[in-house]
């Protein structure tokens, strides 16, 4: 009897402190022309942060191009968090595109207090690379870009 207490205890805190996890419609994409399409494939809610996967395509041409980490954002309604590679912030903080490379990252957005409202990620700066050294950046290609997903348990 004991062990059906705790196992049922047990069910009850999984549950409980488990996250909402779904899916953006695919057709919700960030482009920015010539230079690169962004799409979130999963967003999954934990209160007070948020995980996603992030999707990034290069469409420049023949030319690379980077974004840095620190260009990127994210919000949650009007709480605006950090933005970070998931696995102990272990990932590329340059994170540079050959021509027509696709990307895919997980990473976590930090608000840091419990809220609600629609999530967005944000790109203030992408570069060009047109040695293709993945390191010297050229012009700004893009900038102030926004990507945003309604919350769906408001």
């Amino acid at each position: 009897m004991t062990v059906l207490v705790y196992l049922a205890g047990a069910l009850f805190v999984v549950q409980a402190f488990a996250s909402h996890k779904f899916v953006p419609d695919p057709a919700n994409k960030l482009t920015a022309k010539n230079v690169m399409t962004m799409t979130v494939p999963w967003i999954k809610d934990k209160g007070k942060k948020y995980d996603l996967n992030l999707t990034v395509h290069a469409e420049s041409g023949d030319k690379g191009m980077i974004i840095f980490l620190g260009d990127l954002g994210c919000q949650r309604g009007e709480a605006v968090g950090k933005l970070k590679h998931t696995f102990f912030n272990t990932g590329e903080r340059t994170i540079d595109f050959r021509p027509n490379q696709t990307k895919d990252f997980n990473l976590v957005c930090t608000i840091g207090s419990e809220t609600r409202g629609d999530f967005k990620i944000t790109i203030a700066k992408i570069y060009d690379n047109p040695s293709l050294d993945g390191k010297t950046i050229g012009k700004v290609i893009a900038k102030d870009l926004s990507w945003s997903q309604s919350d769906r348990s408001e």
